[in-house]
């Protein structure tokens, strides 16, 4: 395995209990360590310290700061996926309005980045990535589009038919504005409760306007 592979990924998967609870203690550790001091002074040492482990412990596990890093990105996504079923769930279930729903998603997306709000950008923009990850967040973008078109389909107000394209831009734009806005919570200019109205009227008006044909 090439050098750079063997630093991106784990050196072994938790199997027991122990273990598996020793790596959650590393990344949680490492996430706090990233969102206060950033990537570049990140360092195993100063992980290791945070989650009460010896740095041998730490390297049983990951190689490189990068594998752990490429390890909370692969949390990451599996968690915005859950959440995302969690909430197409919920709308079927309690039949909420467009508003509502989107609403619903918006308030949501907003909590979950602003638990950490420096952290994805660090993973994302600072984090050497793998092939497999990259693949993997663009999977998860196409997924995303799809499993909000299945919720956007039961409403007839909803105009547009390529509805996976459309859900694309739905889900990209609730992504990029709310991590915007929970990423720099000092600089907005506009109480929370109002951009997540902002952004949901937005949300309505391109869902149910009439699409431009060519």
């Amino acid at each position: 395995m090439p050098a750079r592979k063997q630093r991106l990924n784990p050196r072994k998967q938790p199997v027991q209990h122990r273990s598996k609870a020793t790596v959650d203690v590393i990344l949680v550790a490492a996430a706090q360590v990233f969102e206060n001091h950033g990537y570049a002074s990140g360092t195993t040492n100063r992980i290791a310290a945070r989650a009460g482990v010896s740095i041998g412990t730490l390297y049983q596990y990951f190689p490189s700061k990068e594998a752990i890093a490429v390890a909370l990105l692969e949390r990451h996504i599996a968690d915005t996926d859950h959440r995302l079923h969690e909430w197409v769930g919920h709308m079927v279930v309690e039949q909420h309005s467009l508003s509502g729903a989107l609403r619903d998603y918006v308030t949501g997306m907003l909590e979950m980045h602003s638990r950490q709000p420096r952290l994805q950008h660090i993973l994302i923009e600072e984090t050497p990535l793998p092939e497999r990850v990259h693949q993997a967040l663009l999977e998860a973008e196409r997924q995303a589009a799809k499993t909000v078109a299945g919720l956007l389909r039961l409403y007839s107000e909803v105009r547009h038919t390529s509805l996976e394209h459309t859900c694309f831009v739905v889900v990209q734009s609730v992504e990029s504005l709310t991590h915007r806005f929970a990423a720099h919570p000092d600089d907005q200019f506009i109480p929370r409760a109002t951009f997540v109205e902002e952004v949901v009227t937005m949300l309505v008006a391109y869902l149910t306007c009439e699409p431009h044909l060519k």
